[in-house]
């Protein structure tokens, strides 16, 4: 209903990025109106059998952990306890306040999946739900909930789950740095073509430079987090 030129987009991105670099390996662009899940459900082609995807709570239920199963993918990340209430006096107990339990499927039909797709998904899936303190200096969380596919304890300990899913925080710190340092936040084109094409060189630059700082804590035997991008990029 605003007239022309007076509006304000918005582009959404999903991007998975690689845990141990910070590069972006792929990406996903839509609309305001397309969801999350959506865009995720688009980059599911460049996952192969083995890996492990992380996640914030807008990826723990049914629907993603289901599809990723269905690719010998794992996952690890928040439960959206808003969406789905957690009792640890059910399933089967693995630890302290951690338990394996069957999800089982919604009745209602998510609006980016085709009857079909959703048809071909399980009626339940058996995960591993924990609930952990959290004891990190800057994180502002106490207690999380995790939920993961990766079931045998002895294999995957709580503990190690707990640190993996506190490393993906750095990988918000990227995210940062591609609206913020680059100054990707608000993109100048003025259609979505072009706007598109701004985004690209904006996530080359950036692979390029987490290329370079590989190289530096390589080469002088450093952490990888002690390098830092802005002073990479001034350099």
């Amino acid at each position: 209903t605003q007239k022309p030129g007076c509006g304000f987009p918005v582009l959404r991105l999903v991007v998975l990025f690689c845990l141990a670099s910070g590069a972006v390996v792929a990406r996903s662009t839509g609309s305001l109106w397309d969801s999350e899940g959506r865009l995720f459900h688009r980059l599911l082609p460049t996952l192969k059998p083995g890996d492990i995807v992380l996640g914030d709570r807008g990826f723990g239920n049914f629907v993603i952990l289901a599809l990723l199963a269905t690719l010998g993918v794992d996952f690890i990340g928040r439960v959206a306890l808003k969406n789905r209430h957690v009792d640890f006096r059910r399933g089967r107990r693995l630890g302290t306040r951690d338990r394996c339990l069957y999800w089982r499927k919604g009745d209602h039909l998510v609006d980016w999946l085709t009857t079909a797709a959703w048809a071909a998904l399980p009626r339940e899936i058996s995960v591993r739900v924990l609930q952990l303190r959290v004891h990190q200096p800057g994180f502002r969380v106490r207690e999380i909930t995790l939920v993961t596919t990766l079931l045998d304890p002895q294999l995957y300990p709580a503990q190690e789950l707990l640190e993996a899913y506190l490393r993906r925080w750095r990988l918000e710190m990227c995210l940062d740095d591609l609206k913020t340092t680059l100054g990707l936040e608000h993109l100048k084109c003025l259609t979505p073509a072009m706007a598109e094409k701004e985004l690209l060189v904006g996530l080359i630059g950036h692979n390029l430079l987490r290329c370079v700082m590989a190289e530096a804590a390589q080469n002088h035997a450093v952490p990888l987090e002690r390098i830092s991008f802005k002073g990479s990029l001034d350099a």
